[in-house]
């Protein structure tokens, strides 16, 4: 018995230095990387990647976490697998990893954060071949040890740190109310039998199958689901496909540059909606928006690109849009740009200062000086910026600081101010969304640096916006979420479903919802032609026959449509109000 415990220390210690080793080999990553920050400690490995994604330590990143503990006693697990200390410790342990994988997934989007695999493959094999190693004195042990990682770990810094306390006082009885059950079913055991860890464990699959069931019967419904978007079509009198490459096309903008007679349109193209280095942007031409012809395509190597933005300055056509590293996530951290004098030959893709800010539309009332707002991180806050030629740009002005704000648009009103739109998800963006997520909209009178003007409409969240003007009033295109708001579908929550429409803008009584364009799944990112009294107006969607919620529609192929606005019947109805 003795030779048995002197044994099993042995091999707990040596499996205890390979848990260590791995997981501090994992918190601060490939050795080549390790860095030392201004105060001389060595930076986590998710402060590292922030570095290298341009992002500072905003991106919160999984493998500095329990993830990574689990994932290191899963690999020490094989040393010695008949270890009670191991084995108890990642059984009584499951439920707590699952929930913080949920919460993974859910906030931060972590689909392919697969070193959670091996954690629960291990602790299903314990439930199935090694239940005989549990025991009921192990609990509070395994419990107390989990609860002080975790905490260990956030108060370190290491992660987790954007997570409230409140969270962590909340999942704690959760979890020892979980542990209370399972110890019902062990009390007055020493060795438990057979019989009742087999329960557990056909317990454990039957749930695990019949969730799995569950959401297979939902995501089948929603893919089938009939879209029931809604169109006035005395404003949207016809649409049509414009690229359909069987493909993720999204994020598009669209202008007449008048020097050519053309219409151009732009969007960038994608495996799905997240972030990858197969992004391209693609640019088309066309003289009637109904036949488009490809001129042009751009990429960065190694990195994702989109949002393109088009500008027509000095009789040259520029070409902006963002950079971003994060994959799968979407962080775009600069901007670069190209032009064309003759629409067929372009300047090879160059980064554009102020550095760190995120180009969107631009427009001029003078044709001497141009603006356009750029939005930024690290305080979130849009700038407006001012150019003479196109390549060189400038602050003018802070016009918005402090929520999270980003996508923006200007617009001149009829009185010379501008004015501001901007998409504000409040203070954080969730899978579900957020109660505060709002639109901005500001107005500023000349030489617009104040803009202490503002309203924030709550009437939705403009994402991928485009403002125009007709008949001395503003409208914006944009995605729109329709239905009401709940706790799972506040403003920008992933599981609702979406719409490109049009909206009346007023600075004073805020957004009016006019009329959706057929669009549904993912969608929006507008560009917007004048011509006359119609206004064509470009948007992605995934395929308008089916209701996707938002989140599937990123891995489905979507479509770049545009829309044929009746302008004179727009004015009429604005004038109804």
């Amino acid at each position: 018995m003795h030779s048995d415990n002197s044994k099993l220390k042995r091999k707990s210690i040596i499996q205890l230095i390979t848990i260590v080793g791995i997981a501090l080999l994992l918190h601060f990553g490939i050795i080549l990387l390790l860095q030392f920050d201004s105060a001389g400690w060595l930076q986590s490995f998710n402060e590292i990647v922030g570095d290298v994604f341009g992002t500072g330590t905003e991106v919160i990143m999984p493998i500095a976490s329990l993830s990574v503990w689990f994932f290191a006693i899963s690999i020490a697990w094989f040393i010695h697998r008949d270890n009670p200390y191991i084995n108890n410790l990642l059984i009584f342990s499951l439920i707590p990893l699952a929930i913080m994988v949920v919460v993974e997934f859910a906030c931060y989007f972590l689909f392919w954060d697969y070193i959670h695999l091996l954690p629960f493959i291990v602790g299903l094999y314990i439930i199935w071949k090694k239940r005989s190693t549990l025991r009921q004195k192990y609990i509070l042990l395994s419990a107390l040890g989990l609860i002080g990682l975790l905490f260990l770990l956030y108060y370190l810094n290491l992660a987790y740190s954007a997570i409230p306390e409140l969270m962590f006082l909340i999942f704690m009885p959760i979890y020892f109310g979980v542990l209370a059950g399972v110890s019902f079913f062990l009390r007055g055991r020493r060795e438990p039998k057979k019989g009742i860890l087999r329960k557990i464990g056909k317990g454990f699959l039957i749930c695990f199958w019949g969730i799995g069931l569950l959401l297979g019967t939902m995501v089948l419904y929603w893919y089938m689901r009939p879209s029931d978007y809604v169109v006035n079509e005395n404003i949207v009198i016809d649409s049509w496909i414009a690229v359909d490459e069987g493909i993720h096309n999204s994020n598009s903008d669209m202008l007449y540059w008048n020097e050519t007679g053309v219409i151009y349109l732009v969007h960038d193209r994608r495996p799905f909606h997240l972030g990858t280095p197969d992004a391209k942007i693609i640019v088309w031409n066309s003289t009637d928006a109904r036949q488009w012809t490809k001129v042009a395509e751009f990429n960065v190597t190694g990195e994702d690109v989109r949002d393109p933005k088009f500008g027509i300055i000095n009789n040259r056509l520029y070409l902006y849009f963002l950079k971003n590293k994060a994959f799968p996530m979407a962080i775009p951290y600069s901007t670069v740009y190209t032009y064309t004098d003759d629409g067929v030959n372009w300047a090879p893709v160059r980064d554009i200062a102020p550095a760190n800010t995120l180009f969107w539309g631009s427009t001029t009332n003078d044709n001497i000086t141009w603006y356009l707002p750029a939005y930024a991180r690290n305080p979130y806050s849009v700038y407006l910026l001012n150019s003479t030629d196109g390549e060189n740009w400038s602050i003018h002005a802070t016009m918005y600081s402090g929520e999270m704000i980003s996508e923006s648009a200007i617009e001149f009103l009829p009185d010379g101010r501008m004015m501001l739109v901007s998409r504000m998800e409040g203070f954080g963006a969730g899978a579900f969304g957020n109660a505060n997520a709002s639109t901005l909209i500001a107005t500023s009178p000349f030489p617009y640096t104040d803009w202490s003007s503002y309203i924030k409409s709550t009437v939705d969240k403009l994402d991928g916006l485009a403002l125009f003007s007709y008949d001395n009033k503003t409208y914006a295109a944009a995605r729109h979420q329709p239905g009401s708001r709940g706790l799972f579908t506040e403003l920008g929550s992933v599981f609702t479903r979406k719409r490109t429409s049009l909206f009346l803008v007023n600075e004073t009584t805020g957004l009016t919802y006019i009329t959706d364009v057929p669009s549904a799944g993912d969608t929006a990112y507008c560009g917007v032609v004048l011509n006359g009294t119609e206004a064509y107006i470009s948007y992605y969607t995934s395929d308008i026959r089916y209701d996707y919620p938002w989140v599937l529609g990123w891995v489905a192929e979507s479509d770049i449509r545009i829309a044929q606005v009746n302008l004179t019947a727009l004015a009429i109805w604005a004038a109804s109000l």
